[in-house]
């Protein structure tokens, strides 16, 4: 097998509806790659500076995810980045594809692995509607110091998106952080997409015990899907100090909800 075809193989698998639900927040790698001229390439093929860095806590960060929001068609480029003093957890919401997804939470000493995305003004309004702003994520202005790229220096603002809801309390109204996602200095228990996904059906439906059968109603249901997000919302817990700021934005289309 070439490694063209292994790497295709690893970043953009087939996945079934469940799956893509229960694969979440997908291979990503850790290095720098691009969308141009049709094709995924290693490196940075495109130049960032009039473009906007945004930092990818979930599936953003995956080739296969940014496929699906922009296509290959695209001109975008993605750099490997460090996090501090946050964690990745499983936000108190559900997707239109049926996963739970994620989102930042301060964490003090905890540094994560992520990337950041450099977008297009264009290309950011797009973003705004894939990640619902206003009704499922909030547009932020990261604190100063918490981002830094990899691969060169960068001193102007990054952004990112957090959930408006905020976290989702488990067992103990603690959040979980994503088990796939790289960090150190970790402060919370580390759970996969599925087991997030089985304790969110025994909380919301508890006679419900076909995950399978739930994903597909969550998917092809989008009121059942929103009273969901609305159940949600009063079990949330929210930050007490949040390192970033709240940029309000005017949404031009339909969100994805």
């Amino acid at each position: 097998m070439d490694i063209k075809k292994k790497i295709d193989e690893k970043l953009f698998p087939d996945l079934s509806f469940f799956d893509r639900a229960v694969k979440y927040p997908y291979p990503a790698p850790n290095y720098s790659f691009s969308f141009s001229k049709g094709q995924f390439k290693r490196g940075i093929h495109h130049r960032l500076d009039e473009r906007i860095p945004i930092l990818s806590v979930g599936s953003n960060r995956a080739p296969i995810q940014l496929q699906r929001k922009f296509s290959f068609e695209q001109d975008i480029s993605v750099t490997p980045a460090i996090l501090y003093d946050s964690d990745v957890c499983y936000a108190a919401s559900i997707s239109s594809y049926g996963s739970m997804p994620a989102t930042q939470w301060p964490s003090i000493g905890t540094t994560v692995e992520l990337n950041v995305l450099w977008l297009t003004r264009e290309q950011l309004e797009l973003m705004h509607l894939t990640e619902a702003v206003g009704v499922a994520y909030d547009f932020v202005k990261m604190e100063p110091g918490t981002v830094k790229i990899k691969d060169f220096k960068f001193n102007g603002n990054i952004y990112g998106y957090v959930s408006i809801p905020g976290v989702f309390p488990f067992e103990l109204k603690k959040p979980k952080r994503l088990k796939e996602i790289s960090g150190s200095n970790i402060n919370l228990k580390a759970i996969d997409e599925e087991t997030a996904l089985m304790s969110l059906m025994n909380l919301l439906e508890p006679n419900q015990h076909n995950l399978y059968n739930w994903i597909w109603d969550i998917i092809n249901n989008r009121d059942y899907r929103i009273t969901l997000h609305e159940k949600l919302k009063l079990k949330a817990l929210k930050p007490i100090d949040p390192n970033w700021e709240i940029v309000n934005v005017k949404i031009k289309g339909s969100l994805t909800i």
